[in-house]
C-alpha cells in the first residue's frame, strides 16, 4: 500500500468512527403504514379506482420514505466527513473531497428538487383516482385532466388535491423545500449542476468568466471571478433544514392518503 491509499484508508477509519458521534437531524420515515384492503372487487362500484390507488399509494409511500430517508443518512454522513476535513492542508482535503466527498455532497443538494418532484407526482396519481368518488358522473380518465408521467407538476398536483382539506397543509411543508432561501444558500446548485457548470464542494471555484446584465440599461457585460464552492458547514445546515420539511411534508402526505383513502374505501388505510 503506498502513502496516498495509507492516508485514504487512514480518514475513512476516521470517518467511520465521527460518523458514530453525529447526531441523526430528524427521525427516518416510518414504513409499514399504508394498509389497504388486500382484495379489492373490480365489479364494484370504484373497484377499479381502489386497485390503483391501493398499489400506487403503496409504491407512493415506499419510494418517498426510501428518498427522504436516504437524504437523512447522506446528511449525516458529509456532516462527518466535515469533522474529519477540518484541520487538514489544500491537498488533503482536496483529495478526500475527490474520493469520497463531492458526489455525496451532488446526490444530497440535487435530492431536495427531486423528491418534492416526486410528492407532486404522488399527489398528482392518487388525487386523480379519489376523486372520481367526489365527481361521480363528471370524473374522467383522460389526458387532459391528468397529463403523462412527463407531463405531471406541482400545477398539476395543486389542481387535481386542492378539492381535499389535507392539501392546504401539505402544500404548506412543501413549500420550504428546495425554496428560495435554499437555493440562494447553496448557490443555485441544482440549476448550475443541470444547466451551467456544476460548483464544488469545500474548494474550488467554477464558471471564470460570466456573462451579465450591467447597470447600463440592462445591456450584457462580461465579469470575471467565478463561483465560489459550496462549504460543507453551510451545505450541513441548508440539508438539516430541509429534511425536516421532507419530513413535515410526509406527515402531511400521511393525512391526505388517510383521508382520501377513507373516501375510497369506505374506511382509513392509515
Amino acid at each position: 500500500m503506498d502513502h496516498a491509499d495509507e492516508f485514504l484508508v487512514g480518514k475513512y477509519s476516521d470517518y467511520r468512527a465521527a460518523l458514530q458521534g453525529v447526531e441523526q437531524c430528524t427521525p427516518f420515515i416510518p414504513y409499514g403504514w399504508f394498509e389497504p384492503p388486500q382484495t379489492v372487487r373490480l365489479d364494484a362500484e370504484f373497484g377499479r379506482q381502489q386497485m390503483v390507488y391501493r398499489d400506487q399509494a403503496e409504491d407512493a409511500a415506499r419510494d418517498l420514505a426510501n428518498g427522504i430517508n436516504h437524504l437523512i443518512g447522506l446528511t449525516k454522513r458529509l456532516e462527518a466527513w466535515k469533522t474529519v476535513l477540518d484541520g487538514l492542508d489544500l491537498p488533503q482535503k482536496n483529495d478526500l473531497l475527490h474520493e469520497f466527498v463531492q458526489d455525496l455532497a451532488a446526490t444530497a443538494l440535487l435530492s431536495p428538487y427531486t423528491l418534492k418532484a416526486r410528492f407532486y407526482f404522488a399527489i398528482a396519481h392518487l388525487s386523480h383516482q379519489a376523486n372520481c368518488v367526489q365527481q361521480g358522473a363528471l370524473w374522467s380518465d383522460d389526458f387532459a385532466i391528468l397529463p403523462e408521467d412527463w407531463g405531471i407538476n406541482e400545477e398539476v398536483a395543486a389542481r387535481l388535491a386542492k378539492p381535499w382539506r389535507s392539501w392546504k397543509r401539505l402544500i404548506k411543508a412543501l413549500n420550504t423545500v428546495d425554496n428560495g432561501d435554499y437555493k440562494t444558500a447553496t448557490d443555485d446548485f441544482r440549476s448550475k449542476h443541470t444547466h451551467r457548470f456544476t460548483p464544488h464542494v469545500e474548494l474550488g471555484i467554477t464558471q471564470m468568466m460570466k456573462r451579465l446584465p450591467s447597470q447600463n440599461a440592462g445591456k450584457p457585460c462580461y465579469g470575471v471571478g467565478g463561483s465560489n464552492p459550496v462549504m460543507l458547514e453551510v451545505l450541513v445546515s441548508e440539508l438539516k433544514k430541509q429534511c425536516a420539511g421532507l419530513s413535515k411534508s410526509y406527515q402531511a402526505f400521511q393525512q391526505l392518503v388517510g383521508e382520501q383513502s377513507t373516501v375510497l374505501f369506505g374506511e382509513p388505510c392509515t
